[in-house]
């Protein structure tokens, strides 16, 4: 059985070190547009060790059976500042088209506040296996639209964009798969008074 842990977990604490990788991502994308090329690799080895503690701090939690109120906070935080604000400068470097962003960002707005909402009633709406495949999809867009230029005969720009139009629909898909869950919770609990 799965103990909810009250501290601050090693979990815990390696989402935390992913929100931290997030302004250096950002910084070495930002300087290497203009100016040093060659640090796009530099930017997508911060991003691939920020995913990698991704996998790493639910690894860490199942093995060590420490689930943490801060954890169910602090990991989907992590993602989504890791995401949103690159997805968001990639449509100032004209590697993206704006409104498939704000519909990503809407969907991710409309999630977190059902799931916000669906906590004060001290409903606990699980993570949406949908959701799982498209932060796991998007992070290959990331990679590959960061990327950018071709290199070896492999055009990252277009790979990206080719899995972006996977995971749009997997992104709304569980944008109602959410809403679905955090009305039908509702409904139940009101049945039950």
């Amino acid at each position: 059985m799965t103990k909810k842990a009250s501290g601050m977990s090693f979990a815990n604490k390696v989402s935390i070190f992913r929100i931290i990788c997030v302004p250096f991502f950002v910084a070495t994308i930002l300087y290497y547009q203009p100016y040093r090329d060659h640090l796009r690799f530099v930017a997508l080895g911060i991003f691939s060790l920020a995913e990698f503690s991704d996998a790493l701090d639910g690894f860490l939690a199942r093995i060590m059976k420490q689930k943490t109120k801060a954890g169910t906070i602090l990991d989907p935080l992590a993602d989504k500042l890791l995401a949103l604000p690159t997805l968001v400068m990639l449509v100032a470097l004209h590697r993206i088209e704006a409104w498939i962003v704000v519909l990503l960002l809407a969907r991710e707005v409309t999630v977190t506040a059902l799931r916000g909402m669906a906590a004060t009633e001290g409903i606990e709406i699980a993570a949406s296996p949908w959701g799982k495949k498209k932060t796991f999809l998007l992070s290959f867009v990331i990679g590959g639209l960061v990327l950018h230029y071709p290199f070896w005969g492999i055009d990252p720009q277009k790979i990206g964009m080719a899995l972006l139009w996977v995971a749009v629909p997997l992104s709304l898909g569980s944008g109602f798969h959410y809403t679905y869950c955090f009305f039908a919770a509702v409904l139940q609990r009101q049945k039950g008074h």
